[in-house]
């Protein structure tokens, strides 16, 4: 197979990001196909140090997945956004979870990074891979809890006027800050989700889709749980 192949089969799934790839893609192999054919001996080495650049070159690219979030990097498009909602700088960018959700049968996955500005607010952005045109963003800065809050997922672009956007959907998110907590349980009238706590990145996120798209008051309550199952905290969530 050729390092060019090898680079496109590499390429992530979602649009913007693929874009980014082949725009980076002559880089790559005018930097590791400028040197002369190597011996057969060597080829196999060679290719497996193509193969090595290209997986760090894809997760440069992305800034997603296990071992890119591990390491710490953010798509400059999310930082983008959260220097545009944000009043002062925002640190401290990171992955947190991801969630779907499946409203008249079209499956759409959200991403959500968060970072702190320098006001000391927790800034969101959370990004729908497959917008209709290309990823869609929805961001806010506020004085939120970090172990869990919520919000309401976005329509995409619509195709045109006449479309029917994507009814909203509440989801809820955050980073456990108590000891030992493994999973989380959100409870509510006519709800009941549990979800894992990522091992990588400390943060959870799971979508509501009982709740309707406005609710007034009190509608969750957030249990944080240790492996036995014991809780070792809980919060309220309500809607204003």
């Amino acid at each position: 197979m050729s390092l060019d192949q090898l680079l496109r089969d590499a390429a992530p799934d979602n649009e913007p990001m693929r874009r980014r790839a082949a725009e980076l893609r002559p880089t790559v192999l005018a930097r590791f196909t400028d040197e002369p054919p190597a011996e057969p001996r060597r080829k196999r080495g060679y290719q497996q140090i193509s193969r090595a650049a290209i997986a760090a070159t894809a997760a440069a690219l992305i800034g997603v997945g296990g071992l890119a979030y591990a390491g710490g990097l953010v798509p400059s498009f999310i930082t983008d956004e959260l220097g545009q909602v944000s009043p002062s700088t925002v640190t401290d960018v990171h992955f947190i979870a991801s969630f779907t959700v499946d409203p008249g049968g079209r499956n759409r996955r959200f991403e959500i990074w968060r970072g702190t500005n320098a006001d000391g607010q927790s800034c969101t952005s959370v990004y729908e891979a497959k917008g209709s045109f290309g990823p869609q963003f929805g961001g806010n800065c506020g004085p939120n809890p970090t172990d869990a809050w919520y919000d309401r997922t976005s329509e995409s672009y619509r195709g045109s006027i006449n479309d029917t956007p994507p009814p909203s959907t509440y989801f809820v998110y955050g980073e456990p800050t108590l000891p030992g907590v493994v999973s989380v349980r959100v409870t509510g009238h006519g709800f009941d989700h549990t979800v894992p706590v990522d091992s990588q990145t400390g943060g959870f996120a799971l979508a509501i889709p009982e709740l309707p798209s406005t609710v007034r008051g009190p509608f969750a309550t957030v249990e944080f749980l240790a492996a036995d199952g014991t809780t070792l905290g809980t919060r309220r969530l309500a809607e204003k």
